[in-house]
């Protein structure tokens, strides 16, 4: 798997909530690729309305807030063993940024650091969404459809040995004494005195905390 240079969401804009240890986990890397590519993917699969699949001639429902987590198929999508995959997602679960619920036919992954979406105008809550960090901590991000993605950070020597402008984000540091907003230089990133952060729209990887 590649890491991404386009986001591809269900929707036009989608909310997620994390606390900072997760952040930082999703720039590292897994098998050379950044984990937010993985995460990303996961989020772009995630229904966003009650959707009835089938499998092996059974079907199942997959519910607003849940993404298709079958080994199989997620090994296949990401280019990993399936034992790297059942790793990474257990990561991800550990950090609080999903939940797999597994059935007869396959395995649910319940997308609960998404916190909403809006499609179609319309601002949708994850019935999903299972609050781990308190509204004045952790990290907010909001993704927006078709928003380029250009400071995934990828593991090897001749990344290590880029210039300045190529290299991955500075991460915030988690304060709350300072109300005053303030912006940063590196790779285009807006961070406020709490140390959150957001993706602006067609803009690189950038922070905001509400």
């Amino acid at each position: 798997m590649k890491n991404l240079k386009q986001l591809v969401l269900p929707c036009y804009k989608v909310e997620v909530a994390m606390g900072v240890e997760a952040w930082y986990f999703l720039h590292g890397t897994t098998c050379g690729v950044c984990n937010l590519t993985y995460f990303l993917s996961l989020i772009s699969i995630m229904a966003v309305t009650e959707t009835r699949n089938t499998k092996r001639g059974l079907s199942y429902v997959l519910h607003p807030g849940q993404a298709d987590g079958s080994m199989l198929s997620l090994a296949k999508d990401w280019g990993i063993g399936r034992k790297a995959v059942s790793r990474l997602l257990e990561d991800f679960s550990e950090r609080g940024l999903v939940r797999v619920v597994s059935n007869p036919m396959t395995s649910l992954i319940d997308m609960v650091c998404v916190k909403s979406w809006m499609m179609d105008g319309r601002l949708m809550e994850n019935p999903t969404f299972h609050q781990t960090v308190k509204a004045y901590e952790g990290v907010r991000i909001y993704l927006f459809n078709g928003q380029r993605l250009e400071t995934l950070r990828h593991s090897s020597a001749r990344k290590k040995a880029a210039k300045s402008g190529n290299m991955p984000l500075v991460f915030p540091a988690s304060t709350t004494s300072n109300p005053v907003t303030k912006e940063t230089d590196t790779d285009g990133a807006v961070a406020d005195a709490d140390g959150t952060s957001f993706l602006q729209s067609g803009d690189a990887l950038s922070g905001l905390s509400e």
